[in-house]
């Protein structure tokens, strides 16, 4: 996404402040470090959503940019839920396999 170049102050349409970025952004929700050794049966390390002291997800707003790869997260759970969906997953289920195995880059790359 990208912020507005022009934001109603009281009412009247203004340009956005100087100090905004103009290049395009992404909301980024924040993962755990990966478990000290890999899952015996997946070969693949288990993560959770980094929680504040709170017990709230911690996401940042980020240069586009900055992102040099995507992963794909899988439930790390032995049973499914049949309330998780594409579009609640990430935020019902507590903890995720980072799947290594999506592709040569990532298998080369991730671990």
């Amino acid at each position: 996404f990208r912020l507005p170049e022009k934001v109603n102050r009281d009412g009247f349409m203004g340009p956005a402040p100087e100090e905004w970025p103009t290049e395009p952004l992404a909301y980024v929700t924040w993962y755990t470090r990966f478990t000290t050794s890999p899952h015996n049966d997946t070969g693949m390390y288990r993560i959770q959503p980094a929680k504040d002291s709170k017990g709230l997800a911690l996401g940042s707003i980020i240069p586009l940019t900055n992102i040099r790869q995507t992963c794909m997260l899988t439930p790390s759970k032995t049973t499914w839920d049949s309330a998780w969906n594409t579009e609640n997953i990430l935020d019902k289920c507590d903890s995720f396999f980072v799947n290594n195995l999506q592709s040569k880059y990532s298998y080369q790359t991730i671990y």
